[in-house]
């Protein structure tokens, strides 16, 4: 059974079920979700409407991630998510969407990081020295076949560290 987009399911102002009028049509058909996970970069060209090409992204490893006070844009690998604000289950599954929190390595940023002083930001520093920080995806893996986002500094840091560690059994190391 596939996807599809019609809208035809919906009630009338009454409440009265809608009467089908039409047929199922082909550019009203939707598409299964791709639900990226972490592992060795599988990419899948798909074709959608008007003949285009979508990379669909079924495995990804690493990312292009920006350090923001720097403005520097550097690939790092990606180890597990650690957040998602819409579902539990798709950090449970490991599941690369727009907006996932996901701990990346750290080595790529030590210049970054030694360019903001410890007692400005005491939690990135924590996280270097462990060999990791955390990130937020802003693009869409299932998409355009990559993930591409932004490592998390300060107040944005500390409000998602909050989240994430609230989980049952006290803090995540």
């Amino acid at each position: 059974m596939g996807v599809n987009h019609r809208g035809e399911h919906k009630r009338r102002k009454t409440g009265a079920q809608a009467v089908i009028s039409r047929k199922k049509r082909n550019n009203r058909a939707g598409s299964q979700p791709s639900a990226t996970k972490i592992g060795a970069r599988k990419v899948v060209a798909v074709r959608v409407r008007g003949g285009n090409k979508k990379q669909r992204a079924l495995k990804l490893e690493e990312g292009h991630f920006r350090f923001m006070s720097t403005g520097n844009i550097r690939k790092a690998n990606m180890i597990q998510v650690v957040y998602h604000p819409s579902s539990n289950e798709l950090v449970r599954t490991n599941t690369l969407t727009k907006s996932s929190v996901v701990k990346i390595s750290a080595e790529t940023f030590k210049e970054d990081v030694a360019t903001v002083g410890a007692e400005q930001d005491a939690e990135l520093h924590e996280g270097f020295e462990k060999g990791h920080l955390y990130a937020i995806i802003t693009s869409r893996p299932g998409q355009i076949g990559m993930a591409q986002g932004h490592v998390l500094q300060g107040e944005e840091l500390k409000f998602y560290s909050e989240r994430f560690n609230k989980k049952k059994g006290g803090a995540r190391k």
